[in-house]
């Protein structure tokens, strides 16, 4: 099975309303260092909001919302879960990480780092409604792009309510935003700039997982990498680029990055788009002009056929105006 990446851009944010940040301090504990009472409450919890969402519980969702974030949130609970509950349909999560954090007071700002190697080190920020708050991040697994559910609760009176819910793409076939980032940066040291660009292209789709509340600390250095990048792309290749290697003429308009999460021809690979020079009834002819432009498209976008298992190409009768369906025909290069 193949997706276009943005297939399941489903980025959902509500929160309740904040009120003006006070001054205070806080101590915050992470993971097994929280107190093992308070992490079995939330734990619960947890379990309740990704079975209500995954399964689109709606009232279920609602029930674990503070009466704020109920009310301003109105019937965008409904959307969210149906939308969310439908495009992943996950049965389980890992937790990414969880926090404990103890206010001095209520409305002040929590800046809590995680304190990461790497480039998946994070930040996670928000204004604390409640002298105790909680903030679990649970990941959806065993899913070709599975989503980060950000969850912060607040400790009312009546026990612990989700003051701000966020969910949005984490990872794509095992790997985050930051994991591609790097794979851009070698192909782009190694000069391959449409590997370097799809695979920017590709982070920046899951490169805010948690919104304005779970930042990676490479995320500006992310953002201006994919605009260098993409600058110096434009100016290498002029598309649409017509191929006059080829006795058919086909004209190449596009290339992205796209997932196939078929069982052992997992990844993204480089999509070329091309206005076909022959008629795409005529599945002899097609065949045999791909087949000329895989000869050739190597040697025109340097890299595209190296690192990787497969090119995957579309052609098309008529280059796409991205408001009506045009008739295409696959082909896809094995490259080993």
């Amino acid at each position: 099975m193949k997706k276009t990446l943005l297939t399941f851009s489903w980025v959902i944010l509500f929160a309740a309303v904040l009120q003006g940040c006070h001054f205070g301090t806080f101590g915050s504990w992470k993971n097994d260092r929280i107190e093992p009472k308070v992490r079995e409450e939330i734990a619960v919890l947890d379990k309740k909001l990704f079975k209500a969402i995954m399964t689109q519980d709606v009232a279920g969702v609602k029930q674990l919302l503070s009466p704020t974030l109920l009310e301003k949130s109105g019937k965008k609970v409904d959307t969210i879960v149906n939308t969310m509950g439908g495009a992943f349909k996950a049965t389980d999560y890992k937790l990414l990480d969880e926090y404990y954090t103890k206010n001095t007071s209520e409305n002040i700002s929590n800046d809590i780092p995680a304190g990461k190697d790497g480039g998946n080190d994070y930040t996670i920020k928000y204004l604390a409604l409640n002298k105790e708050m909680y903030v679990s991040l649970m990941v959806s697994t065993k899913l070709p792009i599975n989503c980060l559910i950000t969850a912060v609760y607040g400790k009312y009176n009546d026990g612990w309510k989700l003051n701000i819910l966020h969910i949005g793409e984490y990872n794509i076939l095992g790997k985050t935003g930051p994991d591609y980032y790097a794979e851009a940066l070698k192909a782009y040291d190694d000069g391959n700039v449409v590997d370097a660009v799809n695979m920017i292209s590709t982070t920046g789709e899951i490169a805010t997982p948690g919104g304005e509340y779970f930042k990676y600390n490479n995320e500006a250095e992310m953002k201006d990498f994919y605009e260098k990048v993409i600058k110096e792309a434009n100016k290498q290749y002029h598309l649409p680029m017509v191929l006059s290697q080829v006795k058919t003429i086909p004209e190449i308009f596009s290339i992205r990055p796209q997932m196939v999460s078929d069982f052992g021809k997992q990844g993204v690979y480089p999509m070329v788009g091309y206005k076909s020079g022959v008629a795409l009834t005529d599945t002899v002819a097609l065949k045999a002009e791909n087949d000329a432009i895989q000869k050739v498209v190597g040697t025109i976008f340097k890299g595209i056929d190296k690192n990787k298992a497969y090119i995957l190409y579309r052609a098309f009768d008529q280059i796409p105006d991205g408001q009506n369906y045009v008739k295409h025909y696959g082909f896809i290069q094995k490259l080993k």
